[in-house]
């Protein structure tokens, strides 16, 4: 099994967009070639005890809508739904708002600190007031040298004075680069059998090729469960200083 973080906003999308149009699940006896050549994944169907939290089915498919609102925003999955309802019975938009939301927003920032956004941009300043190409590469002392300079101007603004030392500065600098945080929707677990299991499903007979399909979805359903039990926890509070257990999990 791999894990990998899904960021809010569309860190979601490379899912839905991996998803067959037309997805073929009649395995055995179809050829190594055409197994391996096959593009696209089955649409997904929702799972886990925390389901009954957002009122949908274990089981149903995932709708691309609902896929946005959850992992995209936040926000219950069948969040259109709801507004329109509400809606209906002359409820306002803010109590719309209010009722399709599932804890706090998601903070999205950019991936880039705005000190290295602004420093890639002195670089590139640098070297066309030199009269060179904009990516010509600087020497050491012209990094620091201008480092030093952005930082210290990143100071005041934020200050209104210079660093007191050369061991503030370097403080600043140091929290200044750090990358903003995009806040984690979700994550994505990707359970794969080895190889050879892999070749003798797509070459066996449909009855070993069904047992081989049925057995790894076994597994899989016991290693979520697991998961469910075990190892799920969020966070509450300012910054989210506590974590708390869940009341189950949604996948």
């Amino acid at each position: 099994m791999t894990l990998h973080k899904l960021t809010a906003g569309d860190g979601y999308t490379y899912l839905t967009r991996q998803v067959a149009v037309h997805d073929a699940t009649d395995r055995g006896s179809s050829g190594l070639a055409e197994y391996y050549g096959e593009k696209g994944e089955s649409p997904g169907r929702w799972w886990g005890s925390g389901l009954a939290g957002v009122e949908l089915a274990r089981g149903s498919v995932v709708a691309e809508a609902q896929m946005k609102h959850l992992f995209g925003a936040g926000r219950h999955p069948r969040s259109e739904e709801i507004a329109e309802g509400l809606a209906a019975s002359g409820v306002g938009q803010a109590a719309a708002d209010k009722a399709t939301r599932l804890g706090r927003p998601f903070s999205k920032g950019a991936s880039a600190s705005e000190f290295a956004v602004r420093l890639a941009k002195a670089y590139v300043e640098h070297n066309q007031a030199a009269g060179r190409g904009w990516s010509s590469r600087l020497s050491g002392a012209e990094r620091s040298g201008i480092r030093t300079r952005l930082a210290e101007e990143m100071f005041v603004e934020k200050y209104g004075r210079a660093p007191a030392d050369v061991r503030e500065r370097h403080g600043f600098i140091a929290e200044a680069s750090r990358d903003r945080c995009t806040a984690v929707a979700g994550f994505d677990l990707t359970f794969t059998p080895v190889k050879s299991v892999s070749a003798l499903w797509a070459l066996a007979d449909h009855r070993v090729a069904a047992t081989i399909a049925r057995e790894h979805a076994a597994a899989v359903q016991d290693t979520l469960a697991w998961a469910e039990a075990n190892v799920l926890f969020t966070r509450r509070g300012h910054n989210g200083v506590r974590q708390v257990a869940t009341r189950g999990l949604i996948a």
